[in-house]
């Protein structure tokens, strides 16, 4: 085991007392952050502070559930990618989920389900390919 010198102890401490310093600067970063953020989120009642991430119990909601279409939704996503006319525009992304959420309830962004669905088709395409290796 090797010993540290008075002069190496000496670097060494005023090392530690910058990373403390900075790790408090963080801290308070963060704790400004995160209150500009809660303030922007939630909503002021009075005295009373309600935040839309808080669920009953006040745990907060840490992830987004994964959306899962109904059948006909999934029917009617896949007929038009099925149309072969890649993703479709703003305008044509909130038509299909208007006509989507009559047969129940979107819980995430289409065109991000059109994005991924591209994606899966062109890694199955890709494995059908023979590599050129």
């Amino acid at each position: 085991m090797e010993v540290m010198t008075d002069e190496q102890m000496e670097v060494l401490r005023k090392q530690i007392s910058i990373y403390a310093i900075i790790c408090e600067q963080l801290v308070e970063m963060h704790r400004a952050l995160t209150a500009h953020q809660d303030s922007i989120a939630g909503m002021r009642l009075g005295n009373l502070y309600c935040d839309p991430l808080m669920v009953h119990g006040g745990h907060k909601i840490t992830a987004r559930q994964r959306w899962t279409p109904t059948q006909m939704q999934l029917q009617i996503l896949e007929s038009i990618f099925d149309q072969g006319n890649g993703t479709p525009s703003k305008q044509k992304i909130k038509d299909i989920t208007a006509e989507l959420s009559q047969h129940g309830q979107i819980e995430t962004n289409v065109y991000n389900w059109f994005q991924n669905r591209r994606a899966r088709s062109k890694r199955k395409q890709a494995a059908f390919l023979p590599n050129n290796t």
